[in-house]
């Protein structure tokens, strides 16, 4: 969303084709983008590159952009694809390795919440990610992933049904 006249000015500069204006975009919501790729890759090089992807992907493709106003949803669907991308390519889970301290930060219950979502498939955490830890409506949610809103809302529901099994002991249940 085009939420200032300071976007809207930076907006002209990028379907002007300017790097530099996007590059600017991409850093006053790095740590929001970053986020979401290091919830899919876990990898801080796997998540630079989808960066660095998207940068290039938006400077290329501008013209495509339907309506100013979604162009941060528009962004974040590119950013997300490239995401899938980079995880199809390695074909690897990747996981974290955080030591353990005997009290828990709220830091450490943030991670713990994170690698219980690594336990749902892709279509059920990509959703809860977007809505609980971005912040996106259900309406935006299916805009990015191409879904109808009933199919996002279906997902959501189902995705939080399980992830309340995983935080009650259900992943060892056969979940």
């Amino acid at each position: 969303m085009v939420t200032s006249i300071s976007d809207s000015i930076r907006l002209k500069k990028i379907k002007k084709q300017d790097m530099n204006a996007v590059v600017d975009w991409f850093d006053e919501r790095k740590s929001k983008f970053y986020k979401i790729g290091w919830a899919y890759l876990k990898n801080h090089h796997d998540v630079e590159d989808v960066f660095h992807n998207t940068i290039i992907k938006v400077h290329d493709k501008i013209g495509q952009l339907k309506e100013d106003r979604y162009f941060e949803t528009w962004v974040t669907s590119i950013f997300i694809n490239e995401c899938r991308a980079i995880y199809r390519k390695r074909k690897q889970q990747i996981v974290t390795s955080l030591q353990e301290k005997t009290d828990s930060s709220p830091f450490e219950t943030k991670v713990e919440v994170l690698e219980d979502l690594d336990q749902l498939d892709e279509i059920h955490k990509e959703i809860i990610i977007l809505k609980y830890l971005q912040g996106y409506s259900q309406k935006e949610i299916a805009f990015i992933l191409k879904l109808p809103v009933g199919t996002v809302k279906s997902r959501l529901y189902r995705g939080l049904m399980m992830l309340r099994k995983i935080f009650e002991g259900g992943a060892d249940n056969g979940l």
